[in-house]
């Protein structure tokens, strides 16, 4: 019985992901240029509108998209699962945060022109 429990307890334990040393410089450049990436690409309705283009959600989606879940599949290594899920949701409902106010903004600015 005492082998038995052995080897339950061997199978839920859960694997320790330390976090990344502070001198692990291509993980943070990584972790920071996606981020910096991803703020950059919320702010494109005000550049589109700056250029006269009326501002599109299609390829600023689609990039944000692929920047957050990239960013993930290079930081794999580094960071649990739960840790990558959330980089990527955070990811997401920044850029989307970011996107829907400065949208806001140029339609405003647009409106009492």
């Amino acid at each position: 019985m005492n082998m038995l429990a052995t080897r339950d307890h061997r199978r839920f334990l859960v694997v320790q992901h330390r976090p990344p040393a502070l001198n692990d410089l291509s993980g943070s450049l990584i972790f920071g240029f996606s981020w910096l990436l991803v703020m950059a690409i919320g702010l494109m309705p005000i550049a589109e509108a700056s250029l006269s283009r009326s501002p599109s959600i299609t390829m600023p989606t689609t990039i944000a998209f692929f920047v957050a879940v990239g960013s993930a599949v290079l930081l794999r290594r580094r960071y649990s699962w739960m840790g990558l899920v959330l980089h990527i949701f955070g990811q997401i409902a920044i850029w989307l945060s970011l996107f829907v106010m400065s949208l806001a903004l140029v339609l405003a600015l647009a409106a009492h022109a």
